[in-house]
Formats: structure tokens, sequence, C-alpha cells
């Protein structure tokens, strides 16, 4: 039999397609144990004595060069990721929840001034520099509230 010219790309083009990618079946075993766990695995040995599911699973090679993991390959690599977010996070600088100074943390001259920096004082928008205000603290911008606040 002759194959025309027109069908030989296409030939060629299909038994490489039938050769780079067969499917594969893995074979993925269940189980559960004495203390409700549910475990999976590759050997039905892992299992013991107590009953085992067989899961079946349809699995295509990749056409990329990266070869496949195994689950426990992957599971591994998830849990390295989510260690890397979770210090990823622990190293963000805290978000300053207090809320927006009204007088700049500044007492100025005026009674506006006086009044806005007792405010502050009293909503945590201001601090002491190396202890926490103290009640005598908010006695005094409870005082100045009174005085200068109109």
């Amino acid at each position: 039999m002759k194959i025309s010219r027109l069908n030989h790309p296409l030939i060629s083009a299909c038994l490489a397609l039938l050769l780079v990618s067969p499917a594969v079946h893995a074979e993925i075993y269940k189980w559960v144990d004495a203390n409700g766990k549910t475990h999976y695995s590759e050997r039905k040995e892992d299992a013991g004595k107590t009953d085992v599911v067989e899961l079946k699973v349809k699995k295509t090679t990749q056409a990329s060069n990266q070869p496949s993991l195994s689950w426990q390959e992957q599971e591994r690599l998830l849990q390295q990721r989510q260690a890397q977010k979770q210090a990823d996070e622990m190293a963000k600088p805290p978000v300053d929840k207090r809320p927006k100074s009204l007088s700049g943390a500044r007492v100025g001259d005026t009674d506006e001034s006086r009044c806005n920096f007792a405010r502050d004082i009293l909503s945590g928008a201001i601090q002491r520099m190396h202890s926490k205000t103290d009640q005598n603290d908010r006695d005094i911008a409870q005082n100045d509230i009174r005085a200068y606040c109109h």
C-alpha cells in the first residue's frame, strides 16, 4: 500500500501522540485504622488486616520534561509550601490597629490641640514610650477633656 505525501505527516503525528502519552493506571488503597483515621497507600500490605478499598485512579503521563511525582512527594511539597507561607506571614510586620491620632502626638497651645491630645490618650492612639498608659494617665485625660473640649 502506498501512502500519499499528504497523509504521511498526519499519520506520523498520530503515531507520535500515541507513543508520547500512554495512559497509566495507578493503584491506591484506602483503609480506616482502629482509631478511625483514614489512610492511603500505594501498597495493600500497609493496611494490615483491616478492610481495604482499592481506589481506581487514571493518570496520564505529563508531556513536559518533569517526571510525575508520587502522592507522598506531592504531600511533602504541599507541607513545605504551607510552612513557607506560614513563615512569610510571621515575618510580616504587625499591623498597627491603633486609631489614627487626632493631635499628631503633640500638645499645642490651643484648647483644641489639648482636647485632641487627651482624646488620643483615651482612644489608645497615643501610648507611653516605655510603659503602658495607666489609670492616672486616663484620669488626667478625662480632666483635660472636661477643661479643653467644648
